[in-house]
C-alpha cells in the first residue's frame, strides 16, 4: 500500500526545513543567533518531532483500516455456454459443443446434471430420448487472446514466468493464442500462434513496463475485435492485471459484458494485488456475465514470488476449467427448420448443487429424405398355408448403422433389426386374414418413413388326416376319420367330406368332428358302405373317391381356416340282410304299459342323477392345466362389447357383481345364471339353476346341462350376447350371426 505523497513531503519537508534554518540562522547578526533564539527554534522542532509520529500512526493504522472496509464481492456463478453446433446427417441429430462448470471454476461431473432441450418459443421439452450427452475424448482447438497488464506496478518477469511454465504447455498444440499489452497506451493485437512459446519468445520476453495510469477495460474490448469473423471455435479471453479504474475514463461493466455475449465470448479475468489494487468485484462481475471464471490473489503481505505462484494455480486452474466442454446431442426428427434452415433450441441443465443453467443457440437442420416400399406383390385372394418372404427396399440419408427396419403385423411390431426380409409363416398363426406393414424406424424410435400400403394374406392351417383302416383298397363296415392339426390352435368344427375322383363337384358331407386340445379330431362312420350308398346310390365297387376335410371360414366369401389332405379310396358293396321271420303276434298292451313306465321313471331318474353329477362338475374342478391357447368371452350388451378373458377354470355369470361376468340388472337374468368351466382338457357351459334358460348358437337349453363350447360359439343370456372365441380373434364382429 501507497504512502500518500502529501504526507510524507510535509514530514520530511519539515524536517529539511529545520536543518536549513539552523544552517541559516548561523549566519545572521547576533541578535538572531543568541542561545534565547536557538531554544525557541528548538522548541518548535520539537514539537515537529511529536507530529512526526503521530502522522505516522494515522497513516499505518487509520489509512488500512479505511482501505480495507471494501464492498463485498459477488459470488462466483457456475456456467454453461453453448459456443458450437453442427448437423449429423448419420444420425439425424445435432451435436453442441457446450462449456459447463461450477461455481468452485471445476467442470462437472458426469451423471450429476441433467440436460434438456425445447425449441425455441415452444413451452414442452424435447423428450429425454432425443437428448444425451455424448463423450468426447478432447476438446476442440480453442483461441485465446492474453490481455497482458504491463504497468510499472507488475512484476512482468514473474508474470511471463508463469505463462511460459504453467499455461503454454498444458494447452492443446493446436489452440491459437494472441497478445495484446495495455498500460496508458494499448498495442496492437499480435498474430494468432499454434506454437505458444514463439508467441512468448517474441512478444513476452523482455517486457518493459510502462509508469502511468492503466486501460485494462478498453483492452478487453479491443482483445474480443481481435478474433477472426464467424470463427467456429470457441473465443477466450485471459486477463492478468494488477490494475483497476484510475482518471482515465473506461468501458463499463456491462459494455465489456454486452459485447462478450453479443460474440459468444469468455472472460477469465486474473487479478493480483502487487502495489496497485485492482476492482475485483468488476472483474468477477465480467467473469460471471460472459460465463468465465475469476481467479483473485488478495494478500496485502506479497512478494513478487508469492505473486508468481499464485497465478501459477491460476492457470492451472483455468486450464482445468478449459477442458471442461461437454458435447450434447440432440435428435431434430420431427422438428422444422427456419427459413434458413436453423432451427433454434433452448438448452438448460439442472444440477443438485448449482442454479438452473440455460443457453440458447441455433443449429443447422438438414432435412433428411426416407422412404420404404415393398418389393414385391402378392395374390391377397390366395391362402398362404406355408412360410412367404416379405422384404422391402429402403432409401434414407441415414447410415444404415443409424437405421432399422420394423416389420408389422396387424400392427403389432413382430420385427425389430436391419433385416429388410420378414418371413410371414402361416403354420405358426391362428388361421385368418392378416395385414403386414413396414417402417423405417431411427436409433430413438423415431418413424422415419412407412409403406404405402399394407400386404393383406390369410394364413390357412393344413390339417393331416388319416383313417384307421390299414387296408384302404375296398372299405366296409366301421371306419374312424382322424385329423391332426396345430395343437397350439383350437379350431371349429371340421367338416369330413366325400367326393368320387376326378368330379370335385359332387361333394357330400360324411359328417363333423370336434377339435380336442391336443389338435386332434375323429369321426367314426358306423357303416362306410351305407353310407356310400346313402350319398351315391349308383355307386359300383370300381368306383374311387376321395376323402378329405375342411374347417370354414368365419364369413360365408372367407377361404377355410383350415384343408386337409386327400385320401383316395374304394368301397365294398353292403352284404344284403335277410329279412327275420315274423314272429306270432301277442297281446303286448300290458308289457307296453310297463315298459312305458318303467322309462317315465328311468328317464326322471337320469334327469336328476344327471343334475347332480352336473353340480359335481361345477363345483369340482379338475387338475388339469388351462390350455395354452387363452380363449375369451366378449360380451355385447346395449351396443357396447366387452371382453373377458378366461384365465380361471371356473367363471360365473349373472346378474349382480358376485359373478365373474356381471351381465347388469336385466330381470331376464337370474343372479346365478350359468358358469363358463374347463374341464377334462375341454371348455363347458352350463346353467347354474333348474329353470334358468339359455340360448347356444340359436337352440334353447333349460336346467343343468353341459354344452361343449367350440369356437366361435354363441350364447344368449337374457338381453345380452356372449361370444366364445379365441384369445387370438381380437375382432369378433363377423363371427356373430345376429345383427349386433
Amino acid at each position: 500500500m501507497k504512502a500518500p505523497p502529501c504526507l510524507w513531503g510535509g514530514v520530511w519537508g519539515g524536517v529539511k526545513q529545520r536543518m536549513a534554518t539552523k544552517r541559516a540562522l548561523s549566519l545572521l547578526p547576533f541578535p538572531l543567533c543568541t542561545s534565547v533564539s536557538l531554544n525557541l527554534w528548538d522548541t518548535l522542532f520539537s514539537s515537529l518531532r511529536v507530529f512526526v509520529p503521530l502522522c505516522l500512526c494515522v497513516m499505518f493504522f487509520i489509512f488500512p483500516v479505511v482501505a480495507q472496509d471494501e464492498p463485498p464481492l459477488p459470488n462466483p456463478a457456475a456456467s454453461f455456454v453453448a459456443y458450437q453446433c453442427s448437423f449429423q446427417a448419420a444420425t439425424n441429430s445435432v451435436e453442441i459443443r457446450a462449456v459447463l462448470v461450477g461455481a468452485d471454476g471445476r467442470p462437472l461431473t458426469p451423471g450429476s446434471y441433467a440436460v434438456t432441450a425445447t425449441t425455441t418459443g415452444s413451452a414442452e421439452p424435447l423428450p429425454p430420448v432425443q437428448v444425451s450427452v455424448v463423450p468426447q475424448a478432447a476438446r476442440p482447438p480453442l483461441q485465446m487472446v492474453i490481455v497482458l497488464d504491463i504497468t510499472d506496478t507488475v512484476p512482468i518477469t514473474n508474470i511471463v514466468n508463469a505463462i511460459s511454465g504453467h499455461l503454454a504447455p498444458q494447452l492443446n498444440p493446436q489452440d491459437e493464442a494472441a497478445l495484446i499489452t495495455f498500460s496508458e497506451e494499448i498495442s496492437p493485437v499480435t498474430q494468432f500462434y499454434t506454437d505458444k512459446n514463439r508467441l512468448i519468445n517474441e512478444h513476452m520476453t523482455d517486457l518493459l513496463t510502462l509508469e502511468g495510469d492503466n486501460r485494462l477495460y478498453d483492452a478487453i474490448i479491443e482483445a474480443m475485435g481481435a478474433f477472426p469473423f464467424n470463427s467456429p471455435a470457441r473465443e477466450v479471453v485471459l486477463v492478468l492485471t494488477d490494475s483497476g479504474r484510475r482518471e482515465i475514463p473506461q468501458a463499463a461493466d456491462e459494455a465489456v459484458i454486452a459485447r462478450a455475449v453479443r460474440d459468444n465470448i469468455q472472460v477469465y479475468p486474473i487479478g493480483f494485488y502487487s502495489r496497485d489494487t485492482t476492482d475485483d468485484a468488476s472483474l468477477q462481475t465480467i467473469a460471471n456475465g460472459t460465463g468465465g471464471y475469476a481467479w483473485l490473489y488478495r494478500d496485502r503481505r506479497n512478494t513478487r514470488a508469492s505473486i508468481e505462484s499464485a497465478v501459477n494455480g491460476f492457470l492451472d486452474d483455468l486450464v482445468r476449467t478449459l477442458n471442461g466442454e461437454i458435447v450434447i446431442a440432440v435428435g431434430v426428427n420431427g422438428l422444422t427448420p427456419d427459413a434458413s434452415g436453423r432451427v433454434a433450441l433452448d438448452l438448460s441443465v439442472q444440477s443438485p448443487n448449482e442454479a438452473l443453467l440455460s443457453d440458447p443457440i441455433s443449429c443447422p437442420y438438414q432435412v433428411l429424405a426416407h422412404s420404404i416400399n415393398f418389393v414385391d406383390s402378392f395374390n391377397e385372394a390366395a391362402p398362404v398355408t406355408g412360410k412367404v418372404d416379405i422384404g422391402v427396399s429402403v432409401q434414407s440419408d441415414l447410415g444404415t448403422e443409424a437405421t432399422r427396419v420394423v416389420f408389422r403385423l396387424n400392427n403389432d411390431v413382430v420385427q425389430n433389426s436391419d433385416n429388410p426380409v420378414y418371413t410371414f409363416d402361416a403354420a405358426g398363426l391362428f388361421p385368418g386374414f392378416y395385414t403386414v406393414g413396414a417402417q423405417l424406424w431411427d436409433q430413438a424410435n423415431n418413424t422415419l418413413a412407412s409403406t404405402a400400403t399394407a400386404i393383406r394374406l390369410y394364413a390357412q392351417q393344413t390339417l393331416q388326416l388319416t383313417l384307421t383302416n390299414t387296408d384302404t383298397a375296398l372299405l366296409s363296415g366301421p371306419v374312424t376319420v382322424q385329423m391332426l392339426g396345430n395343437p397350439a390352435f383350437i379350431l371349429p368344427d371340421a367338416q369330413i367330406t366325400i367326393a368320387p375322383v376326378g368330379q370335385a363337384a359332387q361333394v357330400y358331407p360324411l359328417g363333423r368332428a370336434s377339435f380336442g386340445a391336443d389338435g386332434r379330431a375323429a369321426l367314426d362312420i358306423p357303416d362306410m358302405s351305407a353310407a356310400v350308398v346313402a350319398l351315391f346310390p349308383a355307386f359300383t365297387p370300381e368306383d374311387r373317391y376321395q376323402i378329405s376335410a375342411v374347417v370354414p371360414g368365419v364369413s360365408p366369401g372367407d377361404p377355410p381356416l383350415a384343408t386337409s389332405n386327400t385320401v383316395p379310396v374304394s368301397v365294398a358293396l353292403p352284404v344284403a340282410e335277410v329279412a327275420p321271420a315274423e314272429p306270432p303276434r301277442i297281446d303286448q298292451s300290458v308289457p307296453i304299459l310297463l315298459a312305458l313306465g318303467l322309462l317315465a321313471l328311468n328317464i326322471l331318474l337320469f334327469r336328476a342323477v344327471g343334475r347332480k353329477r352336473v353340480g359335481r362338475v361345477i363345483n369340482f374342478p379338475d387338475d388339469l392345466e388351462l390350455s395354452p391357447q387363452l380363449m375369451t368371452i366378449t360380451v355385447h350388451r346395449d351396443g357396447v362389447k366387452q371382453p373377458h378373458t378366461l384365465t380361471k377354470k371356473t367363471v360365473y355369470i349373472g346378474r349382480g357383481s358376485s359373478n365373474d361376468i356381471n351381465l347388469g340388472d336385466d330381470p331376464n337374468i337370474s343372479r346365478q345364471h350359468g358358469v363358463v368351466m374347463w374341464r377334462k382338457g375341454e371348455w363347458y357351459y352350463s346353467n347354474r339353476k333348474r329353470p334358468v334358460v339359455t340360448r347356444i348358437n340359436g337352440r334353447r337349453y333349460r336346467g343343468l346341462k353341459l354344452y361343449r363350447l367350440r369356437p366361435v360359439t354363441e350364447l344368449e343370456i337374457g338381453g345380452a350376447t356372449l361370444i366364445f372365441h379365441s384369445n387370438a380373434q381380437q375382432d369378433i364382429s363377423d363371427f356373430i350371426k345376429t345383427n349386433l
